[in-house]
């Protein structure tokens, strides 16, 4: 009986981890075509102020996503400030653009639509598990409301 709720919580997990993942890049496809042309216009509105602005924009975007994607799938309360969005943001930017190496080099090495598809299925489980991970550092923690003893 323990050995099958054991294995139930491990499959629910590895579900979780391939929805966080899935849905945090289908979103960010979205989000980064919306994101590139403001990036746009404040390049030519502000050239290198107008970058700065727009890749803090692209990384508190990240963190926003992967705060109410986590605390959607997981059931987990995010920190929600601006520091913790910034920090959220750029952490998750760094690692997966360091987990998605070896996909960019095998869809280099091996350029097609099912490479393409094979790796963007891979990718959701490393990407939720990573993003859920990343996440785990800004969950809020709950208050003690008790008496001190």
């Amino acid at each position: 009986m323990e050995q099958e709720e054991t294995q139930t919580a491990w499959k629910t997990r590895v579900l979780r981890y391939f929805g966080q993942g899935f849905l945090f890049s289908l979103l960010f496809i979205f989000l980064a075509i919306v994101w590139a042309l403001l990036l746009l216009a404040l390049v030519m509105i502000g050239f290198i102020i107008g970058l700065i602005i727009g890749f803090l924009i692209l990384i508190f975007l990240i963190g926003a996503l992967n705060a109410g994607l986590t605390g959607w799938i997981w059931h987990t309360s995010i920190k929600m400030d601006w520091k913790s969005l910034l920090g959220h943001g750029l952490i998750l930017f760094i690692a997966l653009i360091i987990a998605h190496i070896p996909a960019f080099i095998v869809n280099v090495a091996v350029p097609s639509w099912v490479t393409a598809l094979v790796l963007f299925l891979v990718y959701c489980f490393v990407d939720g598990f990573i993003a859920r991970k990343v996440a785990g550092y800004y969950e809020e923690t709950p208050e003690y409301e008790g008496e001190t003893v």
